[in-house]
C-alpha cells in the first residue's frame, strides 16, 4: 500500500517538474516507516482453550420390567458386608453375565417348538447382561459399558435377522427376557438404534394385540406381553386395551372357589402354576410402572363371581404345603389329548415342579417364601434363580 502511494507521488511530481530535495526526503522517510510497519509480525492474541463441559454420568434409575430400584439398592448395599449376598451376586448375576458377553447371537426368523429353548436361553442371557449393567452403571460406568453395548448389539441382531412374531402365544414367551433387557437400557439407547428396536417390538405388539382372546393361559400370556410392551413403549392405547381385556380374563379364567380354567380343562396344577406365573409378570409390571399400591389393588380385584387371583393362590396352598395329605393326580381328565403322553400324566402333583412359578410370584405374594421353604427347608434368596433372588422379600 505504501509503495503505491509513493509511486503516485513521484508521478505527480515528475509531471509538474517539482524536484524539491525536501520533498524527496519526506517521501523517503515515509517509505521507510511503511516498510518497517509491513515487516512487523502481527501479534495474534492468545485465546485460552476451554475444554468442553463434562456431562455428568446419568445415574437416574431406569424404570424397567426386571427389577425395582429399592430391592436392587438393598442387594448392592449388602454385597460389601454380607458374604452370602456377595457370593450369590457372583453366582447368580456376575458369572452368567460375563459368560454372555462372549456369546454370539444365533437368530431365527420365528420361534417354534424346536428352537423355543434356544431362544429362551439367549433371552435370559440378554436379561443377565442388562442386570449386570444395572449393578455397575452408577459407580463403574466404564466397566458397565460392555454389558450395555452387548444388549444393544444382541437386540439389533434379532432386528436385522427379520425376526417376526407368530400366533403361537405360549411360544412367544421365549422373548420375555429380551423384553425385560430392553426395558432396562431403552432410555439410554441411541436414537437410531432405539427406533429400530422399537419398530421390531411394535410389529410383535400388533400381532399380539390382534390375536383372538381365549379363556386360558394363552390369554394371560398375551396380556403379559401387552402390559410389558405397553409400559415399555409408553403406549397408553395398548394399556387401555389390556385393562379391558384383563377384566374379561378374570371373568372367564377364575372359577368358583379359586380354581382356574386351566386347572379345570387340563386337570393339572402344572397349568394352574403356569398360568399364575404370567399373572405374576403382569403384577410386576404394574408395580414397577405404577407403584405397589396400584399393583395390590389390581391383584386383589374380584371378577363377576367374586373370585380374585389371591383366591387362586389360596386354593393351591394346601397342595403346596402338604402334598402328602392333599394329592392331585395330574391330567387324568384333561380335555387336551396330547397331555396323556406327558411324563407327569397320571402322577401326583409335585410342588417342586412349580418352583419356577413360585419364584415369579414372590413379588406380588410374599407368602410364597413359606411354600418354597416347605419344598426345600434350605431355601433362601441366596440359592434361588434370578427371579427368586431379586423378588425375595427382605
Amino acid at each position: 500500500m505504501c509503495l503505491f502511494f509513493i509511486l503516485g507521488v513521484i508521478k505527480i511530481t515528475m509531471k509538474h517538474r517539482y524536484y524539491s530535495l525536501g520533498f524527496i526526503l519526506l517521501v523517503s522517510l515515509f517509505f521507510t516507516a511503511c516498510k518497517k510497519k509491513e515487516q512487523q509480525t502481527p501479534v495474534v492474541p492468545v485465546v485460552p482453550v476451554v475444554p468442553p463441559p463434562v456431562t455428568p454420568a446419568d445415574t437416574r434409575f431406569p424404570v424397567n420390567l426386571l427389577v425395582d430400584s429399592l430391592p436392587l439398592a438393598y442387594i448392592k448395599e449388602q454385597v460389601p458386608i454380607n458374604t452370602e449376598m456377595a457370593d450369590a451376586v457372583a453366582t447368580i448375576i456376575n458369572s452368567p453375565s460375563l459368560a454372555a458377553l462372549g456369546k454370539s447371537p444365533s437368530t431365527f426368523i420365528e420361534v417354534d417348538a424346536n428352537n423355543f429353548t434356544n431362544i429362551s436361553n439367549q433371552a435370559t442371557d440378554c436379561k443377565m447382561l442388562a442386570l449386570r449393567w444395572l449393578m455397575l452403571y452408577e459407580k463403574s460406568p466404564a466397566e458397565a459399558k460392555p454389558y450395555f453395548d452387548k444388549v444393544v448389539s444382541t437386540l439389533l441382531a434379532w432386528v436385522n435377522a427379520g425376526n417376526i412374531a407368530t400366533t403361537h402365544i405360549p411360544n412367544e414367551s421365549s422373548y420375555l427376557g429380551f423384553f425385560e433387557a430392553y426395558s432396562v437400557i431403552r432410555s439410554r439407547t441411541a436414537a437410531a438404534d432405539k427406533t429400530k428396536i422399537d419398530n421390531w417390538l411394535l410389529a410383535k405388539l400388533s400381532i399380539y394385540r390382534n390375536f383372538p382372546a381365549r379363556v386360558n393361559n394363552w390369554e394371560t400370556i398375551r396380556l403379559s406381553f401387552l402390559y410389558y410392551l405397553g409400559y415399555m413403549l409408553n403406549s397408553t392405547t395398548t394399556l387401555d386395551y389390556a385393562a379391558g381385556a384383563y377384566t374379561t380374563l378374570l371373568n372367564v379364567n377364575l372359577m368358583a372357589g379359586g380354581k382356574s380354567e386351566d386347572l379345570i380343562s387340563r386337570d393339572a396344577f402344572a397349568y394352574h402354576a403356569y398360568n399364575l406365573a404370567f399373572y405374576a409378570r403382569i403384577f410386576k409390571a404394574k408395580a414397577y410402572f405404577e407403584g405397589y399400591d396400584a399393583m395390590n389393588t389390581f391383584k386383589n380385584r374380584k371378577n363377576n363371581i367374586n373370585v380374585s387371583v389371591q383366591d387362586m393362590m389360596n386354593y393351591w396352598k394346601p397342595f403346596l404345603i402338604d402334598p402328602i395329605n392333599n394329592v392331585h393326580i395330574e391330567f387324568v381328565n384333561t380335555n387336551y389329548a396330547p397331555d396323556k403322553t406327558r411324563t407327569d400324566y397320571n402322577k401326583p402333583f409335585v410342588p417342586s415342579s412349580a418352583v419356577y412359578a413360585l419364584e415369579e410370584l414372590l413379588l406380588a405374594f410374599p407368602e410364597t417364601t413359606t411354600y418354597l421353604k416347605g419344598i426345600s427347608s434350605s431355601a433362601t434368596r441366596y440359592n434361588r434363580k434370578v427371579s427368586g433372588f431379586l423378588y425375595w422379600p427382605k
